[in-house]
């Protein structure tokens, strides 16, 4: 399974690098769980139009908060099941949760890969 990810993370992501400076050993560590399939305690959304798309809880090693204060990683796994596609990332001390039409305006972005 490969892991890729959308615009929208990537720029979300540098904003995040800034405060956070363990970021990418916390992204890589959901990465390599997500090569090996969907996890089964990330939440899938409903009302996506059909999408598989889901909101993982990462840890923030910077802030050692664990998974509750730490990072949300919203992804959608494509409908041939050998993509999965990050495609929004927050911190939750900064943000509680995203509004569904926001994730599913992103999700549409990428009908296919």
């Amino acid at each position: 399974m490969r892991v890729e990810t959308a615009i929208d993370f990537d720029r979300q992501a540098r904003q995040l690098r800034r405060r956070y400076r363990l970021l990418d050993l916390d992204i890589d560590s959901l990465t390599s769980e997500l090569r090996s399939g969907v996890r089964p305690q990330d939440e899938r959304l409903q009302n996506m139009g059909g999408m598989a798309v889901f909101k993982a809880r990462v840890r923030n090693s910077s802030a050692r908060r664990g998974t509750r204060g730490g990072f949300r990683v919203i992804y959608r796994v494509m409908e041939d099941g050998t993509i999965i596609l990050l495609l929004l990332i927050w911190s939750k001390t900064d943000r509680s949760d995203l509004p569904d039409s926001e994730i599913r305006r992103v999700a549409n972005k990428y009908p296919r890969l």
